[in-house]
C-alpha cells in the first residue's frame, strides 16, 4: 500500500470559536473571508500524508487526566470510574459495556501489538509518541495513531463523566467559560454544533491552547488533542458505538443529554494541569 493511501484522513478540524470578552471569532481557512467557512485544517509535517504535527510544548498530565491510564507499554484497560449503569441519565448501560469493554479493550490489544516488537518505543510515554507520531516506524505509524489514540482518548472520556454529574463548573473554569464564550450555554450551544458537525466519526473537544485561552474543536477519527498542542477539558466521543443503541441517528440529542453527566470537577482539574 503506498503511503498517501496508507495515511488519509488525518486532520484536525480547528472548529469555531475562540474569542474573548464574550464574542466568538470564527477560525477559518486560510484565504477564506471571515463566515464563509466554519473549519480550518491543520495538518501533520508532510501534508500530502496528513501526519499530526508535534505539539508546541503543552503541558499534559495523563495521571490527572486519567488515572488510572497507563503511561508506557504494556497499556491496560483503564477501569471505570462508576458502575455500566451509572450513566443512566444519559448512556445507557449496554452501551456502557460494549464502549469500554469492547471498543477500548480493542484499542489496548491492538496498541499493545503494534509496539510488541519495539522494545525501544515500549519506554516512551503514549503522549509522546502521539506528540510525534510521524517519527515513528512507517509500519506501525497508522496502527499507533489509531488505537494510541483511541486508547488516550477514551481514558480521558470515562474521568470527564461520573452519576452525579451536570450543573454548572466552578472557580477558574466558569470564569474562563464566561471570558471565552460568553456563558455556559453558548458553549454548550458551540460545542453541540462541533458534535452534529462531525462528518463521520470523531470527537468535539473542549480544549486550553497554550495561552490559556479556551477553544471548542473537532478531531476526526481517534485523532487525540495533545497531538495538536491543546490540553483536553472536556470531549465528547461521537463515533456511532458511543450512542446509537439509545439513540440511533439523534446525535444531537445524545450530546445535550450527556451534560447532565458531565463531571465539571475533572474538568476544572483538566483545564489547570
Amino acid at each position: 500500500m503506498s503511503t498517501p493511501t496508507l495515511f488519509r484522513r488525518r486532520s484536525v478540524l480547528r472548529f469555531l470559536f475562540a474569542g474573548t470578552a464574550g464574542t466568538a471569532a470564527l477560525a477559518v481557512a486560510p484565504g477564506c473571508a471571515s463566515g464563509q467557512s466554519a473549519t480550518m485544517t491543520v495538518r501533520r509535517p508532510g501534508a500530502d500524508r496528513g501526519i499530526v504535527p508535534a505539539g508546541p510544548g503543552v503541558s499534559f498530565d495523563l495521571a490527572t487526566a486519567a488515572p488510572s491510564a497507563s503511561v508506557v507499554y504494556p497499556y491496560a484497560l483503564p477501569d471505570l470510574p462508576y458502575a455500566h449503569d451509572a450513566l443512566t441519565a444519559a448512556i445507557d448501560t449496554e452501551t456502557m459495556q460494549i464502549h469500554h469493554g469492547r471498543h477500548h479493550q480493542g484499542y489496548t490489544n491492538n496498541l499493545n501489538r503494534a509496539l510488541e516488537d519495539y522494545p525501544g518505543l515500549q519506554t516512551r510515554p503514549l503522549v509522546d509518541l502521539l506528540r510525534d507520531v510521524s517519527a515513528l516506524p512507517e509500519a506501525i505509524r497508522l496502527a499507533v495513531l489509531n488505537n494510541g489514540g483511541g486508547y488516550l482518548n477514551h481514558a480521558l472520556f470515562w474521568p470527564m463523566m461520573r452519576p452525579d454529574g451536570g450543573g454548572t463548573p466552578t472557580g477558574a473554569l466558569a470564569d474562563a467559560i464566561d471570558r471565552d464564550f460568553g456563558s455556559l450555554d453558548a458553549l454548550k450551544q458551540q460545542m453541540k454544533q462541533a458534535a452534529t458537525g462531525v462528518f463521520g466519526s470523531g470527537w468535539a473537544w473542549l480544549v486550553r491552547d497554550g495561552a490559556g485561552t479556551l477553544q471548542v474543536i473537532q478531531t476526526t477519527e481517534q485523532d487525540p488533542p495533545h497531538a495538536f498542542g491543546f490540553v483536553p477539558v472536556l470531549g465528547v466521543d461521537v463515533w456511532e458505538h458511543a450512542y446509537y443503541l439509545r439513540y440511533q441517528n439523534r446525535r444531537g440529542d445524545y450530546v445535550d443529554r450527556w451534560w447532565s453527566v458531565v463531571n465539571w470537577e475533572q474538568a476544572a482539574r483538566n483545564f489547570a494541569a
